[in-house]
């Protein structure tokens, strides 16, 4: 670059400058012959590291609609980078080289928390109790690993949906049962309190891992007009489930279910976080201002899909709308 020191060139930049044409051509100028200081100015692309415990067909999903949303939204924003293995417990560095992390499912949340990368993480796939029990597990507490960054979004949806469309299928509804676990007792007192604001009866019926489900739980479907049956841990959900439909069947009490597996299964309907409502929100989470605070934090499901099952419903004598009508009231 010595020809700048010459002065000619040294008077001839200075005419320019002065100029407005002159200050466009400077510019242009400058870009030619400093590309890579104009390049440099460029923000370098988030790595978003995908962990995934599965590749399942709901578990591709997520993340793919993910991907090809933000993608969609944020041109040259993001680099993506994939991981699934069954049991996602041997990731290492890959972690470490990451801008954000999003773990879809149990197994790969865990997998991340025990490495705690310095990174915001967005779990997924993932119920209120597992994120708890996991959080606690690897970071002491929840608030803890809020400081670290680690947000979720809950698979639970919220019961208050459940009890409205109660009060849409069954309107004569008085009573309704509610089946609660080890981690949903907590919510037992505020929960009585929505049930009683929607005047309906609420007939509760706690569920231990040693009970014997049937004996605990046939008197309350003797009693109530409607039952709904909380998510817990997969061990009291598995155990519980057999035997709610079985006396769902026996007695024609209508069960407003939490997944589609219990829809098929012989519930009535069900209202639950499909594939796309996950990812939908999740894309949410990178297009607001979630991923940059200073914490964490535990999402409720913004997104829901609700759906019935057409042969209960006529065995229980209910007449359906359509489901968009349902989805608008909820």
């Amino acid at each position: 670059m010595d020809f700048l020191n010459h002065r000619f060139w040294r008077q001839y930049f200075a005419h320019l400058i002065h100029s407005w044409r002159g200050k466009v051509l400077v510019c242009l100028v400058c870009f030619t012959i400093f590309p890579a200081a104009a390049e440099s100015s460029a923000p370098d692309k988030q790595n978003v590291f995908f962990l995934s415990g599965k590749a399942t067909s709901d578990y591709v999903e997520i993340v793919d609609t993910i991907k090809s949303q933000l993608e969609a939204q944020f041109p040259s924003r993001y680099h993506f980078t994939e991981y699934y293995q069954n049991q996602a417990v041997t990731v290492g560095a890959e972690l470490l080289d990451a801008s954000v992390i999003v773990t879809v499912g149990t197994a790969a949340a865990e997998a991340a928390y025990s490495r705690q990368p310095a990174v915001p993480i967005l779990s997924v796939l993932i119920t209120e109790s597992a994120f708890v029990s996991a959080a606690t597990k690897y970071y002491g507490s929840v608030e803890n690993a809020f400081s670290q960054k680690v947000s979720a979004i809950s698979l639970n949806q919220p019961t208050l949906r459940s009890i409205k469309l109660v009060k849409l299928l069954v309107p004569s509804a008085e009573t309704i049962g509610v089946m609660l676990g080890p981690a949903s007792l907590s919510v037992r007192s505020d929960l009585n309190d929505k049930i009683v604001e929607h005047e309906l009866s609420p007939n509760f019926v706690g569920i231990g891992q040693n009970d014997n489900p049937i004996n605990k739980l046939e008197p309350v479907f003797r009693q109530c007009d409607v039952f709904v049956p909380l998510p817990d841990s997969r061990l009291i959900n598995v155990a519980t489930a057999k035997w709610i439909l079985h006396l769902s069947y026996r007695y024609k009490v209508p069960v407003i279910a939490f997944s589609k597996a219990y829809l098929r299964a012989g519930a009535l309907t069900a209202i639950y976080s499909s594939p796309e409502n996950v990812a939908m929100q999740s894309v949410d989470w990178f297009s607001g201002e979630e991923q940059n605070n200073r914490s964490g934090r535990l999402f409720s499901p913004t997104y829901f899909s609700i759906n019935f099952n057409y042969s209960v419903a006529a065995h229980l004598g209910i007449t359906l709308e359509d489901t968009s009508f349902y989805a608008e009231k909820l």
